[in-house]
């Protein structure tokens, strides 16, 4: 799913990495049409210090540089900085589509908290100003990126694909129609995708390959990271390493249900529907009054970065509830958003 979510979401938005990551995420997204804007209440759960890859000789310092780095620019990242992080500064070598999305989102940094676990978490919000233009905007690219790739194929597992000539002409029709491919409304988000019945099962056949390649992935990692730490082994190392692993039967259904990848399907509400030259899948319940995603936690967390956070004796709320979360949240509805310092004056007139 990685190169089609890449391509159907926000597409070429700046992905940033470093040694900052959080454990799990929430998102709630409402739709409020008489003011034409979406708000979104953004909440990483875990914040912690990763060094995996060893890309960092001081992985502590570079994650607490990341995370104020964060907030000066109002990054934003989803599904662990994939498919999409992007931030409202230094984005001047984005491509203008990118930018004149952009230009429609404000984010607010809210302050670093523990949960009910002790773990350190942050939140933010996102506002996207004029919804319908924003949307509009993000369907031109989408039609774009559709047409593109009907000349030139999609690379994906088993090589690159070339559409056949009923999806063009389906698109075509489609797109002639009027027909959007992006359906924002209250409560559900809808990708409509017209495809041949040969192009659809080359999809869901993608779409299989990346969920089956990215749940072994997150077992080998998780097993991997638990046995090293319980060997007291570096809590910030959370690469799959070189060591074996081997679950029996009842360890292996246990970390299956505990695999991301695996809960996203049982712990959100999407839906896939293949109608005669048109494939559907969306996310959320028509008629709600927002729609919720749930990244489940990958076990990761620790509390080094928590534990430095308090040397330096920055500002971490404790104990914050779910419940003050979503009256926060409320509140934002009635006021605008609180720009960091750093964007509202990238902001101002010249």
């Amino acid at each position: 799913m990685k190169k089609l979510a890449t391509t159907f979401l926000f597409l070429l938005l700046l992905l940033l990495s470093g040694c900052l990551e959080f454990d799990g995420q929430e998102i709630t997204l409402t739709y409020d049409a008489k003011n034409d804007r979406i708000d979104i209440l953004v909440v990483y759960r875990g914040l912690f210090v990763e060094n995996g890859s060893g890309s960092s000789d001081k992985p502590l310092e570079k994650a607490l540089q990341d995370l104020a780095t964060a907030r000066e620019t109002g990054k934003v990242a989803f599904w662990c900085n994939w498919p999409v992080a992007f931030a409202l500064t230094g984005t001047d070598s984005a491509p203008p589509p990118v930018q004149a999305l952009l230009e429609h989102v404000d984010v607010e940094n809210g302050p670093l908290f523990t949960d009910a676990q002790g773990q350190l978490c942050g939140y933010q919000f996102v506002r996207i100003r004029s919804a319908k233009a924003f949307a509009k905007k993000l369907e031109t690219m989408l039609q774009l990126a559709a047409q593109a790739a009907l000349t030139t194929g999609m690379t994906g597992h088993g090589g690159r694909h070339q559409f056949d000539e009923d999806t063009a002409e389906l698109l075509r029709e489609y797109l002639r129609g009027g027909q959007r491919l992006l359906l924002i409304e209250p409560g559900r988000i809808e990708l409509r995708l017209p495809l041949s019945a040969k192009d659809h099962a080359w999809v869901m056949q993608q779409v299989e390959r990346e969920f089956v390649r990215g749940m072994s992935s997150e077992l080998l990692r998780h097993q991997a990271v638990a046995k090293r730490r319980a060997e007291g082994g570096e809590p910030m190392d959370t690469s799959t390493g070189s060591s074996p692993v081997t679950l029996d039967a009842g360890g292996l259904d246990a970390a299956v249900t505990k695999a991301p990848a695996f809960r996203f399907f049982w712990d959100n509400p999407w839906s896939l529907q293949r109608e005669p030259d048109l494939t559907r899948i969306g996310l959320g319940v028509r008629g709600n009054d927002a729609v919720r995603v749930t990244k489940a936690p990958e076990g990761f967390y620790h509390d080094s970065l928590l534990e430095a956070l308090r040397e330096k004796q920055e500002t971490v709320e404790e104990g914050i509830a779910d419940e003050e979360l979503a009256r926060r949240f409320s509140e934002l509805h009635e006021r605008d958003a609180l720009l960091p310092e750093k964007v509202a004056a990238s902001r101002k007139p010249k």
